[in-house]
């Protein structure tokens, strides 16, 4: 795909001079590789007067004979774009994909991109959003990077398909020897769509850093570092609260329930029977079965052990900024019912958790119910996903890129707690996603979410703190975030974890072999997984 691109902006001289439409001296009116796109002047939301361009088409339509299929480059068109509002959202794999999600569609390979006015030769940001491989989208208001924009940098983001839609994991696509990551394809296919165009919107391509969050973060960014390994184009890369590999159902268990539903067959000629139907069937039909959809282990873009495949060198050699929350794990348990017993022993054999094969008796010693850190199982379960799941990862990953590979981290914890960023109040502590408005500076959409409150004086400055942070590295990556208290991650220096979200002058000193303790345990079982579902869906068969 990267030499198909290469070749139609070729071809852009061409659709210019023939049509005529990029004004003298106008920065709005952009040439791409899809031809002229029409962006608009933001001198509203923040004090630096941004150029915005929204909701472009960087690949085609999915649907239909693209369902399934690597993302397709767009031919450039002698049309004027229309870039002053997002694109709809990738077709949810959830009743609610919650805000940015109202509009959905198959045709959702979407980019949006910020400059400040007048921007030339910046470094860029190229945002993935969360949202569990079945919801999400680059239009949700909290994740806009105007206010990383204006620090004098690209910010952009995109969509990648979901669910059923991006990873189907389908018997007929394993036989045929492709990746079924196709939701991973799409940030490849965004990256190379940012490297070909974004001089002309004022960045640099030789400086992209690619970030996001939660499965933003582990997956579109760190399988996308061993994927793309040999030519990653990205200089830089950002982790902030990244997950684990997932457990996979069987092959073809998923997508076949989809096809009962829709009186397709099970077996060969599945897929161009599904393709023959709507998205909004296919939707309706994946809401209908409770199906769920995941990356695929292929050892074609994903693999088994990302740790090892850092130690071995099988990834981008990229600085990399990488942290997570202190309670990552209290929402994800909140509707667990295991969580709430007397002790961790069921909770610890539940899909929620999903490590079944872990020493009930080592977890035992490590979170012990009751105790100073675990007063109730609740607690102590909510530890435990947090480190299964986020926590090790980052201090694995942190560890093996700095001592294999030599390579620059810099690792925080995010700490902040407060009453009005969840309706829940303080006692899920500093959750999983509390983050992302403070990176992003969109401290004012606090005040637009249960229970209403106005971000305070503290959280503002909390916030500028972090912009100026994860700007700061992007623009340097080598150099890191330069903020008081925050150095570069060292295993051995206990003082190496950044500890954010308590001063409002910069980073604490963290502790992180004290917070890491538990991975010792959790490390003779995170190489075994993912794991295959049963057949039967539970690990308790």
């Amino acid at each position: 795909m990267w030499n198909q691109i290469s070749a139609l902006a070729g071809l852009l001289l061409s659709i210019n001079s023939v049509v005529g439409l990029i004004p003298q001296g106008s920065n709005l009116l952009v040439s791409t590789t899809i031809g002229p796109v029409q962006g608009y002047s933001d001198a509203n939301t923040t004090t630096t007067q941004l150029n915005k361009w929204l909701g472009i088409p960087f690949a085609q339509d999915t649907s239909e004979k693209n369902r399934w299929k690597a993302p397709q480059p767009l031919r450039p068109s002698r049309t004027i774009f229309n870039a002053t509002a997002y694109g709809p959202a990738c077709m949810q794999g959830r009743a609610d994909g919650g805000n940015g999600t109202s509009i959905q569609s198959e045709d959702c390979l979407r980019i949006n991109i910020i400059s400040p006015s007048g921007a030339t030769n910046l470094p860029v940001y190229l945002y993935s959003h969360g949202g569990g491989f079945d919801s999400g989208a680059s239009s949700d208001p909290k994740i806009d990077g105007s206010f990383l924009a204006a620090k004098g940098v690209v910010f952009a983001s995109y969509n990648y398909r979901l669910s059923l839609f991006g990873f189907p994991h389908s018997e007929e696509l394993a036989r045929s020897g492709k990746t079924q990551n196709l939701g991973l394809l799409d940030t490849r296919a965004a990256v190379e769509w940012l490297h070909a165009n974004v001089a002309r919107f004022g960045g640099d391509p030789k400086k992209i850093t690619l970030g996001g969050e939660s499965v933003g973060a582990a997956e579109m960014t760190n399988f996308y570092l061993s994927a793309f390994a040999r030519d990653p184009i990205i200089r830089g890369a950002i982790m902030q609260s990244g997950d684990t590999a997932q457990p996979m159902w069987p092959i073809g268990q998923q997508i076949n329930k989809i096809a009962v539903n829709l009186s397709c067959p099970t077996g060969p000629g599945q897929l161009d029977c599904l393709r023959g139907k709507t998205g909004l069937e296919l939707k309706q039909a994946l809401l209908a079965t409770g199906a769920q959809f995941q990356p695929v282990t292929d050892n074609i873009t994903v693999w088994k052990d990302y740790v090892l495949q850092t130690k071995q060198g099988h990834t981008a050699k990229v600085p990399l900024l990488v942290g997570t929350n202190k309670d990552e794990g209290t929402l994800i348990i909140e509707g667990e019912p295991t969580a709430y017993l007397s002790d961790i022993v069921e909770y610890s054999k539940s899909n929620n958790l999903n490590f079944p094969f872990a020493n009930i008796t080592e977890l035992q010693k490590d979170y012990p119910v009751p105790s100073t850190d675990f007063p109730t199982a609740y607690n102590a379960s909510a530890g435990m996903w947090r480190d299964a799941h986020m926590l090790c990862l980052a201090s694995n990953l942190a560890t093996q890129r700095t001592s294999a590979l030599k390579l620059p981290v810099w690792r925080y914890r995010f700490d902040h707690v407060a009453n009005n960023l969840n309706s829940r109040g303080v006692r899920i502590g500093a959750f999983h996603g509390s983050d992302i408005r403070f990176v992003m500076g969109q401290w004012r959409t606090i005040v637009l979410s249960p229970p209403f409150i106005p971000a305070t004086p503290e959280q503002i400055k909390i916030s500028d703190i972090m912009v100026i942070a994860w700007t700061n590295f992007i623009k340097d990556p080598q150099s890191g975030p330069r903020i008081p208290g925050w150095k570069r991650f060292d295993p051995g220096d206990t003082t190496s974890l950044a500890i954010l979200g308590k001063s409002v002058a910069g980073a604490d000193p963290g502790d992180h072999f004290a917070a890491d303790h538990s991975c010792a345990n959790w490390n003779t079982v995170l190489p075994t997984f993912p794991q295959v579902f049963p057949h039967c869906g539970s690990w308790n068969c």
